[in-house]
C-alpha cells in the first residue's frame, strides 16, 4: 500500500505537481493522427491538466496550441482552420502553428502590438500514427522510436479510448500479468474466433505465475512464468515497462503490442492501443475482427468523443444472464473493454492506502517505486538522467512476446540481454 503523500504524487499530473512536471519531460501522445483532417476542425484535448486544440493545417502541418484564444480566451476549437494558422471566429486573430500571432484584423492597421504576443504552442512530432507533443519548458529531447514508429502504416493499427479514471490506474493493468487469465478468462479465447479462428491470447490457464523482473535505463522488464502441461516447458511471457506510461506486451494473436495511458487530468485518461506484426501487413478483415475482439467499434462500444458506451451509470452493461449460463466470465464483452470497466470501477483515482498487495503485483510495486523516486528527484531539481531518458534507454527494439520455452531455459536468453 502507498501512503497518502505518495499516492498523490504518483497519480497527480497538474503543471505544480512533482509528477506532472516530471511527466512534461516526456513527448507524449496528444492525438491520433486520424483524428486530424488538412484544414478541417481543431479537436480539443487535453493533457497533464492542460486544455490545447490540435489541428493539421491545409497544407498537412500540425500544431498543438493552448485552447483559449490569446485575445479574449474564445476557444480555438471553434476557429477556422486557415493556411498558417487558425482564425478565431470571436474577432479575427490568426495564431500559427509556432504560436505567434500573425493576423489582429480588429485592431488598426497601424498596430504593432502582436508582435509582442506569443500564445503557447508545443512542439510536436508524429511517428506510428499518432501525433506527439512535448509540454516541457526544457529543451525537448529526440523523439523516442519504437519499434511500430519503425514500421509501414500498413504493419500496424492503432485504437484509442478515453477512460473515466486515473492514468496510474489504466497504466498498472496492462503491467499486470496475472489478470489475464482470470478478467479475460474466456474472452481471450473465444474473441479469436472473429479473426479467423486465430488464438488471441495465453494457451495456459495457470492463474498464479511466477515473476521475475529486472530493472532497465527505460524502466524495467519482466516475465511472467507458467506451467504449461508438462514439467519439461513453460509459458515465458515477456513484457516491458517504459516510463513514463507505455506497456509492451504480446497482443491478439501474440502479436507485439503497446498501450500508453496518457493523463488527459488527474481524473480522465486517453488509451493508446498499438497493434503490430513486423513481418505482414494487418488487412482490413483483421482490423476489422480486432477493433470488435478488443470492443473498439465506434459506435458500438465508443461514443463520438471515445468514450464508453459501457460506463460506470450503466453497469458497464454487464450481461449478468450470460453470466449465469455460463457463456462468459465477466459480463463484459470485448477485452479491452474488461480492463477500463475494472480500472473504471477503483473510483476515479484510487485510494492505495485500502489496498492488500501480493507477489503477483511485483511489476505494480516496482512501477510505483520507479515514478515516485525520479518524481521525488525532479522536486529535488535533479533533472538529468531521469528513467527512460537518460543514456542507453533505446526502445526502438523492445517487444513483447509470449512464448513455450523449456522450463530448464533462463528467459532472458530468448530476448537476447538488450531486448
Amino acid at each position: 500500500m502507498l501512503k497518502p503523500e505518495e499516492n498523490e504524487l504518483l497519480c497527480r499530473v497538474g503543471p505544480d505537481t512533482g509528477m506532472g512536471g516530471l511527466l512534461r519531460r516526456y513527448w507524449l501522445p496528444v492525438a491520433c493522427g486520424d483524428e486530424l483532417v488538412a484544414g478541417g476542425a481543431p479537436i480539443r484535448t487535453r493533457l497533464l491538466s492542460e486544455d490545447l486544440v490540435a489541428f493539421r493545417d491545409p497544407g498537412g502541418r500540425v500544431g498543438v496550441l493552448d485552447e483559449h484564444c490569446p485575445h479574449r480566451g474564445a476557444s480555438l476549437s471553434l476557429a477556422r482552420n486557415e493556411e498558417c494558422g487558425l482564425r478565431c471566429i470571436y474577432h479575427g486573430w490568426k495564431i500559427g502553428a509556432d504560436g505567434r500571432v500573425r493576423e489582429t484584423p480588429s485592431e488598426p492597421e497601424s498596430s504593432s502590438f502582436r508582435h509582442r504576443i506569443r500564445h503557447a504552442a508545443y512542439p510536436v512530432h508524429e511517428s506510428g500514427g499518432l501525433v506527439w507533443a512535448y509540454l516541457g519548458s526544457q529543451d525537448a529531447p529526440e523523439p523516442r522510436a519504437f519499434e511500430w514508429t519503425l514500421l509501414p502504416a500498413s504493419h500496424y493499427v492503432v485504437f484509442k479510448a478515453r477512460v473515466a479514471c486515473n492514468w496510474v490506474q489504466g497504466l498498472e493493468g496492462v503491467i499486470d500479468s496475472a489478470h489475464l487469465t482470470h478478467l479475460h478468462k474466456d474472452l481471450f479465447f473465444r474473441a479469436g474466433d472473429a479473426a479467423g479462428g486465430e488464438r488471441l491470447g495465453s494457451i495456459s490457464m495457470d492463474g498464479s505465475p511466477r515473476l521475475e523482473i529486472e530493472d532497465t535505463a527505460y524502466g524495467f522488464r519482466y516475465a511472467a512464468l507458467r506451467r504449461a502441461g508438462d514439467e519439461a516447458s513453460r509459458l515465458v511471457r515477456l513484457s516491458h515497462f517504459v516510463a513514463p506510461c507505455f506497456g509492451l506486451f504480446a497482443g491478439p494473436m501474440a502479436l507485439p503490442s503497446v498501450q500508453a495511458y496518457v493523463p488527459e487530468d488527474d481524473h480522465n485518461t486517453a488509451m493508446y492501443f498499438v497493434i503490430a506484426d513486423r513481418e505482414n501487413p494487418i488487412g482490413e478483415d483483421l482490423r476489422a475482427a480486432l477493433r470488435t475482439a478488443l470492443g473498439m467499434v465506434p459506435g458500438v462500444d465508443l461514443d463520438a468523443g471515445l468514450r464508453r458506451v459501457r460506463r460506470a451509470e450503466n453497469g458497464w452493461l454487464q450481461d449478468r444472464e450470460a453470466m449465469g449460463r455460463g457463456e462468459t466470465f465477466t459480463g463484459i464483452a470485448g477485452v479491452n473493454a474488461e480492463d477500463q470497466a475494472v480500472q473504471e470501477s477503483m473510483g476515479r483515482l484510487y485510494d492505495r492506502g485500502r489496498e492488500h498487495l501480493g507477489t503477483s503485483d511485483v511489476a505494480v510495486i516496482r512501477m510505483r517505486r520507479i515514478m515516485i523516486n525520479a518524481a521525488r528527484r525532479y522536486l529535488r531539481g535533479e533533472r538529468d538522467d531521469l528513467v527512460g531518458l537518460g543514456a542507453g534507454a533505446r526502445t526502438d527494439e523492445l517487444c513483447g512476446f509470449e512464448r513455450l520455452a523449456p522450463a530448464a531455459v533462463p528467459w532472458q536468453e530468448l530476448v537476447g540481454a538488450d531486448a
